[in-house]
């Protein structure tokens, strides 16, 4: 999630057997400093 243009939240779902068994999000702006781009998500 970007906020301003900026990294602001990461979130990562875990997915067991197709349903959704952990959901994690991540804030910290020293584990974000090294994102730099999205993921896309593919079905």
């Amino acid at each position: 999630m970007r906020l301003d243009g900026e990294i602001d939240t990461v979130i990562a779902v875990r997915v067991d057997d197709g349903l959704i068994t952990g959901l994690y999000a991540v804030r910290n702006p020293e584990k974000l400093s090294r994102m730099s781009r999205e993921t896309p998500v593919l079905r």
